[in-house]
């Protein structure tokens, strides 16, 4: 073997036992994790940690949910079989139409947990009953939720019961102004003449989708003493007015109301040079028993918010009452239903005043710095007094003197003034009511009590 020189040393490789080779000392690397990278892993650790922590939290919370609508279940379930074992005449609640023997509503503890249960017995019919009453079941609703608790909607449950329905029945319709039904409204059926009173209040007692709801087993009643209102959010509320009568079996009462969507009146008063004028009381009466005293703001506006529509046979009346330096004056409104309808009433400032001497008025106006005096013939005035046929006030009837309308007032009076003698047509309007027509004489001051009849 041949051994080559050279001037260099030659460099020399360790090996170790390994066979590996190792780099020289001031190149070796600490073997490790550096800082950030463990408190990455940390943060990843901490956050899987949660989430399984919420995973396992939200499982027994679903298992906790479903145990207890289980036992929502298992009570209503009970709660029907409880109440079909009940005698007919006993299937409805305390108070209710049908009355029975079941509470409308109760808490209940059960495995620990407070239950709130609710009950609802009404009438149905059944289209292929041919008997002489229109309904044959007493449908029973049962709702079982826990008491405080909204995450979970009570358990609900229904069953027919089935059986007869004696007694006189109610037919009621319910439609807008313009005869279209008006579904979901809810019924309200009062007698304070029966002892004990009737009183069907319950938030089951709806219309159907036509309007339509039939309310059989009513106490037979000759006396017209059974009012019925029906309301909905949103509308104006109705009733019959008179009271009706219920008989026994056939035929039934029918009855028909009209509600529909709530209007905004919006009054303005202004004085004769269309300024507005402040802090004025108006009288306001209307449809259905209304009857406000109202005050205008600085603007002179009058709002009245959600009330009822009016036709041109019963329409709001607003009376600018007297003793405020203006002369009196109303105005007459038809309200639309679901409308905002504004009106405006000129408030003409009080400027004459008037003496009766002999025969003639002497009538002084005051118009700036002139005045006028005219001398005129005596004129008349005409009170007319509006009765129920019982000698209560009839309110919101229709007084036609000569073509002039007025409403009466909440006592049923209407006054008419400044008339020349004479003899004047008047006709007298209220719905439910038969009409009345007669003529008067007006001489001087003419008081006349009319008391109008049924229809």
């Amino acid at each position: 073997m041949t051994r080559h020189e050279s001037g260099n040393t030659p460099s020399t490789t360790r090996l170790c036992d390994t066979g590996r080779t190792l780099k020289p000392e001031g190149r070796l690397r600490e073997q490790g994790f550096t800082l950030p990278e463990v408190l990455v892993s940390a943060f990843v650790l901490v956050i899987g940690l949660i989430f399984i922590a919420q995973f396992f939290s939200s499982a027994v919370g679903r298992v906790l949910d479903s145990d207890t609508r289980s036992l929502l279940h298992q009570v209503a379930s009970e709660e029907i079989e409880s109440i079909r074992a009940l005698p007919y005449e006993d299937v409805g609640t305390v108070g209710g139409q049908p009355a029975g023997v079941l509470l409308p509503s109760e808490q209940r503890t059960v495995n620990s947990i407070d239950l709130d249960i609710t009950r609802e017995v009404i009438y149905i019919q059944d289209d292929s009953y041919s008997g002489p009453y229109p309904a044959n079941y007493r449908r029973v609703t049962v709702r079982v939720g826990v008491h405080g608790d909204s995450r979970l909607a009570p358990v609900e449950l229904t069953s027919n019961i089935a059986g007869g329905a004696d007694g006189g029945t109610l037919d009621i319709t319910v439609t807008d102004i313009q005869g279209n039904p008006v579904a979901d409204a809810r019924i309200v059926v009062t007698n304070t003449h029966l002892v004990p009173n009737v009183n069907i209040d319950s938030s089951a007692i709806r219309t159907d989708s036509q309007g339509h709801l039939l309310i059989p087993g009513l106490t037979p009643d000759a006396t017209p003493a059974y009012v019925v209102t029906a309301s909905k959010s949103g509308y104006n509320s109705d009733w019959t007015e008179p009271a009706v009568v219920v008989q026994d079996g056939l035929p039934y009462t029918v009855v028909q109301l009209i509600i529909d969507r709530l209007s905004t009146l919006l009054i303005h008063v202004v004085d004769g040079d269309g300024a507005a004028v402040a802090g004025v009381s108006l009288s306001v009466t209307g449809p259905r028993s209304y009857n406000e005293t109202v005050q205008t703001d600085g603007t002179g506006t009058v709002t009245l918010a959600d009330i009822g529509y009016s036709t041109s046979l019963d329409p709001y009346v607003i009376y600018l009452e007297e003793g405020q330096g203006y002369e009196p004056s109303s105005a007459e409104v038809v309200l639309d239903p679901g409308q905002n309808q504004e009106v405006t009433l000129t408030a003409v400032t009080l400027s004459t005043t008037t003496t009766t001497v002999g025969g003639s008025t002497t009538t002084t106006t005051l118009a700036g710095s002139t005045t006028t005096t005219t001398t005129a013939p005596v004129l008349g005035s005409l009170t007319v007094r509006v009765l129920k046929p019982n000698g209560d006030p009839l309110r919101n009837a229709e007084v036609n003197l000569n073509g002039v309308k007025k409403n009466s007032n909440s006592e049923g009076y209407v006054t008419f003034t400044d008339l020349s003698f004479g003899d004047y047509p008047m006709e007298i309007k209220r719905r439910n009511y038969r009409d009345y027509q007669t003529t008067v004489t007006i001489d001087g001051s003419v008081l006349l009590t009319v008391t109008m009849e049924r229809d």
